[in-house]
């Protein structure tokens, strides 16, 4: 009996203890649970840091927005909910009631309202008692569109970046806003207190670039232009600095508009010109020449039978597109002959042709602040068969991206010194200090002064009389340059009707300021990069020139205009025409219309109006002749 009451006593002990332990001590787990349902975490969505060009206007700003969450579960009411709310925010009922899943705590039934939208839903979130909130957040905006998007990229719901210079510097644009925990009653209903635990927000950086606006605009517009005209499949363009490595312009086309991604194949992002590598053709003949004139191979007088056109290697027939004879290595980069090169590239020696492939970075990444970079493909020279070599001499059998193929361009023009490409120059924070800063790099040196300047002197033959070139000429300047027509791999085979047509060019060719490349994918009807690649370089080059206010350097030839920008605020007057300028057509784009009749009446030219807004077309063009009495034809755009 005693033992049966000790047993009793025990057992109420045990309990009694269990149950102040349960009161009175502190569970992690129980404590959890509570602060879940007793407390919750506010979290102000961060504006990103602005992204500018290099005059310092915006490309990428943050913009104040608010979003619409739901929690399910606290919505009493769902057919009054639903009828009240659809009309509000523009989505059918059934659109609505699909995403209030009672399972889920909250979700996310608009991430962005607009501002017509956000008065009269206050009253009705106050209505449904902590079952709907207004989350306000930053919504990322692009001024100027689709200009630059594909270097640019684009930010998601979430605030992130999807790609681009968003997506690579995202840990600088990101800023973390202010967070902090609230007690929430039975209803929902949150309390800020003088207990709230805060965690101030990080204010994010800011992003300066190398990027033109004005070059880029004229980049990217050229481009579609010829594009359209050739229904071309894809087409790229850059705009370089050989000296520092900077990049002052960059297109893909076709391209979109950041503001509304969603709308776009993702296939679309991609910028070209990084990403996506392609067989050079004629245009790496320019190597071949630097490697000869460098190892000392070749003299410029020396001469190569080019075998009137036809030339077996191996079991294998190379050709060119004309019946030459003995030519120099100038002649032979003029007329762009395969034969010729391959002769060249025979003194050269795979061994060293390799090395200095090597040297100019072919085959490996540039390491250009950009994701998704592509490092191209070169096969090790020890492994090249006769005919291989003889393909690689004239730019079939290796693959590059276009960035590589400027940045080998932009070696010879800096002197022989190649250079890190970069498209920022600089991340500053709130307070304009800076965080980081990107100077010119130096990768390695190729070639020295004396063979990189012949090789320009050569390649100014290109754009001369009887050269492949010569819609790449510029009046007052004088461009090096080297087309390229390559036959498009396909299936295991060289297609004979599909081609990857180009032009890189140098100018001016007696002191490098720009490296201008230009490729034009799978063209319709013309093909050769002389014919339809050289003359969207010489429109880039011209309006880049103006832009970085590089003067001719021939006395005798007309100046260029003034550098006016492309794209400016309507507000801006034009830069008053110089007395050399006098006969010359102005720059319209980016005026307001009051202000192009006005130059029009200055000038004594009638003007054709088309459209409000800014000017964004003219015929004739920027720079033409001005003759007296002629209409002029703007077309203006609203912005």
């Amino acid at each position: 009996m005693a033992s049966l009451g000790l047993f009793f006593v025990l057992g109420f002990a045990i309990i009694s203890y269990r149950c102040i332990y349960l009161h009175l001590a502190r569970d992690p787990k129980l404590v959890k649970r509570a602060n879940t349902q007793y407390t919750t975490k506010l979290e102000e969505s961060p504006p990103r840091g602005n992204i500018y060009d290099a005059n310092g206007e915006e490309l990428a700003v943050s913009v104040p927005s608010y979003a619409l969450a739901v929690r399910p579960g606290k919505i009493r009411e769902r057919e009054k909910f639903l009828s009240d709310m659809a009309p509000l925010i523009g989505m059918k009922k059934s659109e609505i009631d699909a995403r209030l899943d009672p399972a889920k705590k909250y979700v996310w039934l608009k991430r962005t309202i607009a501002p017509q939208e956000k008065e009269p839903l206050l009253n009705l979130v106050q209505s449904f008692h902590g079952g709907v909130e207004l989350v306000k957040t930053a919504k990322r905006y692009y001024p100027n569109r689709e200009v630059a998007s594909q270097i640019l990229g684009a930010v998601g719901q979430d605030n992130d970046g999807l790609g681009g210079l968003e997506l690579f510097y995202d840990r600088y644009l990101h800023g973390g806003g202010e967070r902090s925990e609230a007690f929430r009653d039975a209803r929902g209903k949150t309390y800020v207190t003088e207990e709230t635990l805060s965690v101030p927000k990080k204010d994010p950086n800011h992003l300066h670039l190398t990027i033109r606006k004005n070059i880029q605009y004229t980049t990217e517009k050229e481009l579609t232009s010829a594009c359209d005209a050739y229904h071309a499949h894809a087409c790229t363009a850059i705009v370089m600095n050989p000296a520092t490595g900077a990049i002052l312009a960059m297109a893909s086309y076709p391209n979109f508009n950041p503001n509304s991604y969603q709308d776009y194949a993702v296939t679309l992002w991609r910028n070209l010109a990084v990403t996506d590598t392609f067989e050079p053709g004629s245009t790496f003949k320019t190597i071949m020449a630097a490697a000869a004139i460098e190892s000392g191979s070749v003299k410029s007088k020396d001469q190569f039978f080019c075998e009137n056109g036809a030339f077996l290697v191996g079991n294998h027939v190379i050709h060119d597109h004309g019946k030459y004879g003995m030519m120099t290595l100038r002649d032979i980069l003029k007329v762009s002959s395969n034969i010729g090169i391959y002769k060249v590239g025979r003194k050269v020696g795979k061994k060293t042709f390799g090395d200095i492939v090597d040297l100019f970075g072919f085959g490996k990444k540039t390491g250009i602040d950009y994701p998704g970079e592509a490092p191209g493909y070169v096969r090790p020279a020890a492994l090249w068969q006769d005919i291989e070599f003889a393909n690689i001499s004239f730019g079939q059998g290796i693959r590059m991206t276009p960035l590589q193929l400027a940045s080998g361009f932009s070696t010879i023009a800096n002197g022989g010194v190649r250079m890190k490409p970069y498209f920022v120059s600089e991340v500053s924070d709130s307070q304009g200090r800076t965080i980081i800063q990107n100077k010119p790099q130096v990768v390695s040196h190729v070639l020295s002064k004396q063979t990189a300047d012949l090789v320009i002197d050569m390649l100014t033959e290109v754009t001369k009389e009887g050269g492949t070139a010569t819609k790449a000429a510029l009046p007052g300047y004088t461009v090096a340059g080297k087309t390229g027509t390559a036959q498009k791999f396909v299936n295991g085979s060289y297609s004979h009707t599909k081609f990857m047509s180009s032009f890189v060019g140098i100018v001016p060719a007696e002191n490098p300021k720009l490296v201008i490349l230009v490729t034009i994918d799978e063209p319709q009807g013309v093909i050769y990069g002389g014919l339809i690649a050289a003359p969207v370089f010489k429109k880039i080059a011209w309006e880049s020139l103006r832009d970085l206010g590089i003067s001719s350097v021939a006395p005798s030839a007309p100046s260029l205009p003034s550098a006016t920008p492309l794209i400016r605020e309507a507000s801006l007057l034009p830069k008053p025409l110089s007395s050399a300028e006098d006969n010359l057509l102005p720059d319209f784009r980016g005026l307001s219309k009051r202000k192009v009749l006005a130059l029009l009446d200055e000038v004594g030219l009638q003007g054709q109006i088309v459209g409000s807004g800014v000017a964004i077309s003219q015929n004739p063009a920027p720079g033409s002749l001005i003759e007296k009495g002629k209409v002029c034809r703007v077309q203006f755009r609203e912005e």
